[in-house]
């Protein structure tokens, strides 16, 4: 099992739906400090449930004024419209959400 961290969100046009993210792998199973291999990458949504639906972890990772911190777990959501979209398996920790996150 692989562990991705996502550093930064792209909305859709309206502004609710995380449509691209900024992510990572974790450099070897490294956690502390949270590396990532190559570099972080542009991806779709899309690629975030296929990474969740093989049993890979994906988490936020948020920059604070002192050092960096893990947030909860992302997980895949289903709209009501059937889009796939994603959520925070705890979505209570006020300002480790992924509208918490930088944007690009």
């Amino acid at each position: 099992m692989a562990l991705f961290f996502i550093e930064a969100v792209r909305f859709d046009d309206s502004g609710e739906r995380v449509a691209r993210v900024r992510w990572g792998r974790s450099k070897g199973g490294q956690v502390m400090p949270p590396t990532v291999i190559d570099g972080a990458q542009e991806v779709d949504v899309m690629d975030v449930w296929k990474t969740l639906s093989n049993g890979d972890e994906v988490v936020t990772k948020f920059q604070r004024d002192n050092g960096i911190i893990l947030g909860p777990k992302v997980v895949g959501i289903l709209y009501e419209d059937g889009m796939p979209g994603l959520s925070m398996e705890i979505d209570e920790v006020y300002g480790s959400r992924l509208s918490d996150l930088p944007q690009f």
